[in-house]
């Protein structure tokens, strides 16, 4: 029953159903005027009604008339419509899905914040923007997503992913970052993190590691750490896979060929088909949080 009530409050806040619904009733109108109109000029070519045939009969036409020019705009306002796919389906089924469920199209980490991650270079010639920030409570874990991109202008990169903020804190004071082998170098210029072999032979075939301090790395490198590890990287979520531990808190960035949801919403989406593929990509966040 909830679920229903959710549809209904989201297929109300949207409008195309009811616009739907308008054009449906119009057209029962206009079989009804049609159906008058030549009943009346039939009652009178016999004869019957004959002083007020033609008089039901034209304004039947009138009346026809009026419909059919609404019941076109409504057709062509329903064709043309597009609206903001985030801000009417996303936004709601965040706040409905997770604690403290929140999603901003604008509002996100901004470029500082990404670059204090060390999941990425930190050269001037390194340009980051993120959008599409949802954020919330999953099992306990506070965590914020969003979708963003990495330009690099010496050489015309360019990159697509989705980072993850998570508030799980670890053993280690100091950063440590892992990527898997077909990420780029980090080029670290205003930190003093560096690249480390790591004591265990497997993550050092698995991953590039960065550390500030190599004991402090191969001490968060516990059993239980490299099997979580190893289950980030069997999900699959992207070509490049990267992940933080620093100040409390696990940052994970993978890549993407596109953003995270769609943008336009037209007459031919269904809300309750729609839902299913947004709760879709939000299980990230808990494939994730329940791995680490």
């Amino acid at each position: 029953m909830e679920k229903k009530k959710f549809i209904k409050k989201l297929e109300k806040n949207i409008g195309i159903k009811k616009i739907k619904s308008t054009i449906n009733s119009i057209n029962a109108a206009l079989f009804f005027f049609v159906f008058l109109a030549f009943y009346s000029i039939y009652m009178n070519h016999t004869g019957w009604m004959l002083s007020y045939g033609v008089i039901v009969a034209a304004i039947s036409f009138i009346a026809l008339a009026i419909f059919l020019s609404r019941r076109i705009k409504m057709q062509v306002d329903l064709n043309n419509m597009k609206l903001d796919y985030r801000k009417y389906i996303v936004k709601p089924v965040a706040e409905d899905y997770f604690e403290k469920g929140s999603f901003s199209r604008t509002g996100s980490l901004t470029e500082r914040e990404i670059v204090s991650t060390l999941l990425f270079s930190d050269g001037p010639e390194f340009q980051y923007s993120s959008c599409n920030e949802l954020k919330g409570v999953y099992k306990g874990v506070t965590f914020a997503n969003s979708d963003m991109t990495e330009d690099c202008k010496s050489n015309n990169f360019h990159v697509k992913g989705r980072i993850f903020e998570l508030d799980i804190p670890t053993k280690n004071v100091n950063p440590v970052i892992f990527t898997t082998a077909t990420a780029p170098i980090i080029e670290f210029h205003n930190s003093r993190v560096h690249t480390i072999t790591p004591a265990d032979i497997n993550i050092n075939k698995m991953f590039r590691v960065y550390a500030f301090d190599e004991n402090e790395a191969n001490e968060l490198l516990t059993e239980n750490m490299i099997y979580k590890l190893r289950e980030l990287v069997s999900l699959q979520l992207g070509k490049v896979l990267k992940i933080s531990f620093h100040s409390g808190k696990v940052y994970v960035f993978y890549t993407t060929e596109s953003p995270t949801y769609e943008e336009v919403l037209t007459k031919k989406h269904d809300v309750e088909k729609e839902i299913p593929k947004v709760h879709e990509s939000f299980n990230a966040v808990g494939k994730i949080i329940d791995i680490l």
